[in-house]
């Protein structure tokens, strides 16, 4: 695959962290971590329980902060940024997926989805358009009016999907997005997340423990011992 020569979407440049022990000292989790994520661009970072990949993911998000480095999204370092500037350019900017759907119980598929355009102020009937739009384009337009009880599993993570695009993320980070699917739904929604972000030429990140879904990648990075490296592909 061409990956545009422009500047990345996401830098990570030196990046630490660490969190303090009861007995005393530190574990440092990240060390020295640096990588590149360009524009359409797919990249999954693997390694064991409890290797730091979620905390990785939410620093890159601007949900966690570091001990030291640097996280630029665009022009916007965020370990840098002020509230404002955090705030804008994760809603601008970020899209999220996570394991667990975090969908509100009490609203629609649809007002789901519709949901981040509204918080930045978008007008009711353009964020309403943007969301069924959204849910057409991973299958769910006869779902829209059904609340989140309503929907299988890997409904409700197809509904979290569109909820993270409705905005035109230009960064996707995606924190083991099939881990609480069965292997087949699992895969099906990793073929969506992939296909909608290839198609709007977004980046993404996942961590990910299924090897389908990092070998669909453009590329692997393996964190272990607090240290991000190339994966052999199996």
């Amino acid at each position: 695959m061409n990956l545009e020569p422009a500047n990345p979407i996401l830098r990570v440049r030196e990046l630490r962290k660490s969190y303090p022990l009861p007995s005393g000292g530190a574990l440092e989790v990240l060390c020295n971590v640096a990588f590149d994520v360009r524009r359409a661009e797919l990249l999954a970072v693997v390694g064991a329980s409890g290797a730091g990949k979620s905390t990785l993911l939410h620093i890159c998000g601007g949900l966690d902060e570091a001990d030291s480095g640097s996280v630029r999204v665009g022009e916007v370092d965020l370990l840098r940024a002020n509230a404002d500037q955090l705030a804008r350019v994760r809603n601008r900017e970020i899209g999220f997926v996570f394991q667990f759907h975090h969908l509100l119980p009490d609203l629609t598929a649809l007002e789901n989805v519709a949901l981040p355009l509204l918080v930045a102020r978008a007008p009711a009937r353009r964020a309403r358009t943007a969301a069924t739009e959204m849910l057409a384009a991973v299958g769910l337009q006869a779902r829209a009016a059904h609340r989140t009880g309503e929907l299988s599993g890997g409904e409700q993570q197809r509904v979290a999907i569109a909820r993270a695009l409705v905005t035109r993320p230009t960064l996707v980070l995606a924190d083991e997005p099939t881990g609480n699917l069965d292997a087949q739904t699992g895969a099906e929604v990793a073929a969506l997340l992939a296909r909608l972000c290839r198609a709007r030429g977004a980046a993404i990140v996942v961590a990910t423990h299924n090897e389908q879904l990092a070998r669909a990648c453009d590329r692997v990075l393996l964190l272990q011992d607090g240290r991000l490296q190339e994966s052999r592909r199996q």
